[in-house]
């Protein structure tokens, strides 16, 4: 539990300084985490990494699950809030209904929003991918980003190509350090991602989250 771990900004106000993450107490750290008092001071690190870029034409689809969601809503709200009437909408899929965060929480960071359970307790029965594959159907000029469980990703990622639109992901790893010396967040790219030579030396088949992510382009990722 001394190590750092890696939590998502949800919001932040640089008027006052102040940054807002969601986490889920499951572990030895989220667990002493929760039990802090208010105005405890905690040390932390960051931002670190890439962020998702700013969206081209077209609307902007996310697409998220489980914890992964924070991402996500900052993303959705910085896109609002430079443009009130920017096309925004927000795909969660959860387990059960018990699990998807509060209307309050995700309302703000989507022009529409849609919700899939498991099973069946709330929204659509079913996974989340069903409700992006029906939002893909039409053609339409749409970016897709994604963060939550990687099985989840890598099926948001084989649709996206399917349907040949553009499709970026916060990955979601376990990080020691956070500024790449420990190599222990890699990811695997994808052959046709990476450099000539690249699958003869794990120095370019592989790719640090922590400061070469976390958002990446779906098409780079070895997801099998």
């Amino acid at each position: 539990p001394l190590l750092r771990m890696p939590l998502s900004v949800y919001a932040a106000d640089p008027t006052t300084g102040t940054a807002d993450v969601i986490y889920e107490d499951v572990g030895p750290k989220t667990h002493i985490l929760s039990r802090l008092p208010a105005g405890s001071p905690v040390a932390c690190m960051g931002p670190i990494g890439n962020s998702f870029p700013d969206p081209g034409t077209g609307a902007t689809l996310l697409v998220g699950g489980g914890i992964g969601l924070p991402p996500l809503l900052f993303y959705g709200s910085r896109v609002l809030s430079r443009d009130p009437q920017a096309e925004v909408s927000l795909l969660v899929g959860a387990r059960t209904a018990a699990r998807h965060l509060p209307d309050g929480v995700v309302g703000g960071a989507a022009s529409r929003y849609r919700r899939a359970t498991d099973d069946g307790t709330s929204g659509h029965a079913g996974p989340v991918t069903d409700l992006l594959r029906e939002n893909l159907a039409d053609g339409a000029a749409v970016t897709v980003f994604t963060c939550g469980p990687a099985g989840m990703m890598a099926a948001v990622a084989t649709i996206c190509r399917d349907h040949q639109v553009s499709c970026l992901a916060s990955l979601e790893e376990y990080m020691a350090c956070g500024f790449g010396v420990c190599v222990g967040c890699v990811v695997e790219l994808a052959a046709e991602a990476g450099t000539p030579g690249q699958d003869q030396t794990p120095y370019t088949r592989y790719s640090r989250v922590c400061v070469d992510g976390p958002i990446y382009d779906t098409s780079q990722i070895q997801w099998a």
